[in-house]
C-alpha cells in the first residue's frame, strides 16, 4: 500500500461524505454520494479487495445513485429548513457521530497491523482458504468459493433478504389489482418521448447488448476473475434501467414485464435454495455440491464443487437483477410504471 495514495483517497472519501449530508439540493447530494462510492471503490482496489470494488462500482457508483435521483424525482429536490431545534439536531448528530468515532479509534489499536503475518486472520483462516481452495473446489478465485461454498449458508440468506427488500418495495409503492401497465410498445422507436435526445437513445441501442453480453461474462466467469452471480446480476439490471432513462419506463417494461421481474426474484431463490435441496436429496448435507456428480455426466465430486457454485450464482444473479429493476420501477414510477426519470 502506497500511504501517499491512500491519503488522498481518504481525504476525498472525508470530502465527500461530509458534503453529501451538508448539501441542501438533494439532487447535488445524490451525485456527491455516488462519487463518494467511486472513492471508496479505488479505496478498495488499492486494499486488493477487487471484488469488493467491483460490488461498489455498480452498486454504490452505479445502481444506488440512479435509486436517490428517482426518489428525489418524487419528493423534493430541496432540504425543507427547520424553524427551531436546527442546531440542537446537529449538535446531538455530531455528538454521537464524535462519540462512536472515538469508540471505533480507540477499538483499532487492539486490531493487529496492516498485512500482519501473524494475526489470527492470517495464521488460521486465510491460509486455511488459500491452500484448500483449488484441490477441493477447483476454482481459483478464493472469494467465490468462500461466498459460494464454505460460506454457502450465509449467501443464500443474503439472497433471500434482497428478495425480501424487493417485495417490501413492491408492498409500500406498488399499486395492485387489474392494471393495463404491463401493455408497452414493442420497439425502441415507437416510444416518443419529449425533450430526449436521438443521440442518447442510439448510444442505449448499442451499449445495452454489450452490457448484458457482459454481465453474462462476469457471471459465468467469477470463478476464475473478480465478478460473479450478484456483479453480474446488478449490470444486467442496470442495462435495463439504462433504457428506461435514455426512452421511457415503457420500453423497458416491454422487455422485461413486472410479472416477469417477480418470476426471476422468486427462481432466482428457488435455484439457490433448490440446489442444496438436491444435495439433501442424493443423500449429502446441505449446498454440499460434491454429491451432484451423481449426476452430472463426466464429473468429479471436486467439479461437482465447482458446478454447484455456478447454479447458485446464476440464482443470486436472477434474483439481483429482478430485484434492482422492480425497486427502480416502482421507486422512480411511485408504483404507476407509467414513466420514468
Amino acid at each position: 500500500m502506497i500511504w501517499q495514495f491512500d491519503f488522498i483517497i481518504l481525504a476525498l472519501a472525508l470530502i465527500c461524505a461530509v458534503a453529501s449530508i451538508s448539501l441542501k439540493d438533494l439532487l447535488s447530494a445524490a451525485i456527491v454520494f455516488g462519487a463518494y462510492s467511486f472513492v471508496m471503490c479505488l479505496l478498495w482496489t488499492e486494499m486488493g479487495a477487487v471484488d469488493v470494488a467491483f460490488t461498489e462500482a455498480a452498486v454504490g457508483a452505479g445502481v444506488s445513485t440512479v435509486f436517490f435521483l428517482a426518489a428525489v424525482l418524487h419528493t423534493s429536490r430541496q432540504v425543507k429548513p427547520r424553524r427551531h431545534g436546527r442546531f440542537f439536531y446537529k449538535f446531538i448528530g455530531a455528538a454521537a457521530a464524535l462519540a462512536i468515532g472515538g469508540v471505533l479509534l480507540a477499538a483499532s489499536a487492539d486490531f493487529p497491523t496492516w498485512g500482519d503475518p501473524a494475526s489470527p486472520a492470517s495464521i488460521h483462516v486465510s491460509p486455511h482458504y488459500i491452500i484448500n481452495t483449488i484441490p477441493d473446489t477447483a476454482v481459483p478465485n478464493v472469494v467465490t468459493s468462500v461466498l459460494a461454498d464454505y460460506r454457502g449458508f450465509d449467501t443464500m440468506f443474503e439472497t433471500s433478504v434482497i428478495f425480501v427488500a424487493g417485495l417490501a418495495v413492491l408492498a409500500i409503492l406498488g399499486r395492485f389489482g387489474r392494471r393495463t401497465r404491463d401493455e408497452a410498445p414493442a420497439e425502441f422507436a415507437a416510444v416518443p418521448v419529449a425533450g430526449q435526445s436521438p443521440i442518447i437513445q442510439a448510444a442505449c441501442r448499442i451499449m445495452v447488448p454489450f452490457m448484458q453480453l457482459f454481465a453474462l461474462y462476469v457471471l459465468a466467469h467469477g470463478h476464475h476473475s473478480p465478478g460473479g452471480g450478484f456483479q453480474g446480476g446488478v449490470i444486467l439490471a442496470a442495462s435495463f434501467i439504462l433504457i428506461a432513462i435514455s426512452y421511457d419506463l415503457r420500453a423497458m417494461i416491454g422487455r422485461l414485464r413486472e410479472r416477469w421481474n417477480m418470476v426471476f426474484a422468486s427462481l432466482g431463490v428457488m435455484i439457490y435454495a433448490g440446489t442444496g435441496a438436491l444435495c439433501l436429496l442424493l443423500g449429502a448435507n446441505f449446498l454440499d455440491y460434491s454429491v451432484l456428480h451423481r449426476i452430472l455426466p463426466a464429473t468429479s465430486p471436486i467439479m461437482a464443487r465447482s458446478h454447484g457454485m455456478l447454479a447458485v450464482e446464476v440464482g443470486v444473479c436472477f434474483t439481483v437483477m429482478a430485484v434492482m429493476v422492480l425497486i427502480y420501477v416502482n421507486i422512480a414510477s411511485h408504483g404507476k410504471s407509467d414513466k420514468g426519470l
